[in-house]
């Protein structure tokens, strides 16, 4: 087997990549370390995709049910500082758009089951320069000749390891407590975000479901917080502080699901043939619910530039089409992950000095029509390379 790429992990983008290489004849195999294709189980997790990444699925034919978010309101639970952000303001339909993780995840699946290999992980990587190719010695012991390695393979990448790639860590010390519940707003169209010292609460519509909840919850709650109370228990307690700031009754639908929060990047996303692609090379803090876009942003310049190479030669060069790769959106993806870190500190500080900024800021920002389009325009990915 001689695939052009090979790409560990059978996730979104992994996924993503596969289909859309293969459907411009470049072929693109994928190595799954679960046993089976993955069936949809409660819908509890979601994404929000800006967009930009909504385009690059709809153009793949992959169709999932979605809710449209055409205003996002964001402010500080503790003081007066307010952000609104409306779809209107860029010309656009909608600012964003809700998926259910597993619907998406069983879509693009399905579309690739032909290229995937299930039940094996990469063991071994040998590089050949001279030849430009790579041998792969999956954990059945079968072997791969491949030009290019893609780690799609998450954040405990094994192409990361194997490539001996250099990893910055950093703990957010903060968990993220995600589920479904029933609210009723006069706008069921719009997204709310508050910033308090009992977490970050984003809240935001869902697609259609038969068991009648109507939002999606993300709550991001500092670890000393949840120290003797369990999550549920801290919901219970902490929730109607939220409701009043909304106005709204909100009845949970679904368990809850938790998920500790840290971040990573790589000085340098390739080695060899590997290279990194999405979580696997970076993740940052779910406030702006940015990630699997930047995962978006990710397999689409690197499917770009392996498109645009095989178009122009038959033999192209593989650490050129990484290369540029790398330079499109490590900086970028680097850069996004700073702007968090520096909006997850500003909100959780507890110092008067601090509050004043964070509210004089959100104000200022609202009455100046350039730089609320700036964040709404990069929001929706319209500033992607």
């Amino acid at each position: 087997m001689s695939p052009i790429v090979t790409i560990s992990g059978g996730g979104i983008i992994g996924n993503y990549i596969s289909a859309r290489l293969n459907k411009n004849n470049i072929e693109a195999i994928v190595i799954e370390k679960s046993e089976h294709i993955s069936h949809i189980d409660e819908n509890i997790r979601t994404l929000t995709l800006n967009s930009f990444s909504k385009k690059l699925i709809d153009n793949l034919g992959i169709s999932v049910k979605f809710a449209e978010i055409k205003k996002i309101n964001v402010f500080d639970g503790e003081g007066s500082g307010k952000i609104d952000f409306s779809s209107e303001e860029i010309n656009e339909d909608n600012l964003s758009y809700v998926v259910f993780y597993n619907e998406l995840q069983s879509q693009l699946q399905e579309s690739v089951l032909n290229q995937t290999i299930f039940g094996n992980q990469i063991k071994e990587l040998n590089d050949d320069r001279e030849q430009n190719y790579c041998t792969v010695l999956l954990s059945n012991n079968e072997e791969i000749h491949t030009k290019i390695i893609a780690g799609c393979d998450g954040r405990n990448s094994k192409v990361a390891k194997l490539g001996l790639f250099n990893e910055i860590k950093g703990d957010y010390k903060q968990t993220a407590l995600t589920f479904t519940a029933k609210a009723n707003f006069d706008d069921m169209n719009s997204a709310y975000q508050i910033f308090s010292e009992k977490g970050i609460f984003a809240i935001m519509p869902l697609p259609e479901t038969m068991s009648g909840a109507t939002h999606t919850i993300v709550w991001s709650i500092d670890n000393k917080k949840l120290e003797g109370e369990n999550a549920e228990d801290y919901i219970n307690n902490n929730i109607s502080y939220f409701e009043n700031k909304l106005n709204t009754e909100i009845k949970i639908h679904s368990k809850i699901l938790s998920f500790t929060l840290s971040n990573h990047y790589f000085k340098n996303y390739i080695s060899g043939s590997s290279v990194l692609i999405g979580d696997a090379a970076h993740s940052i803090h779910p406030l702006a619910g940015q990630g699997i876009n930047l995962g978006f942003a990710d397999a689409d310049a690197f499917c770009e530039e392996v498109i645009k190479a095989y178009e122009m030669s038959i033999e192209a060069d593989r650490h050129l089409i990484l290369k540029r790769y790398e330079i499109r959106r490590k900086n970028m993806n680097l850069l996004m992950l700073k702007s968090m870190d520096f909006f997850v500190n500003l909100f959780k500080s507890n110092n008067l000095y601090m509050k004043l900024l964070r509210n004089i800021g959100l104000s200022s920002v609202n009455k100046n029509q350039f730089l609320k389009r700036f964040f709404i325009n990069h929001a929706a990915g319209k500033n992607s390379l």
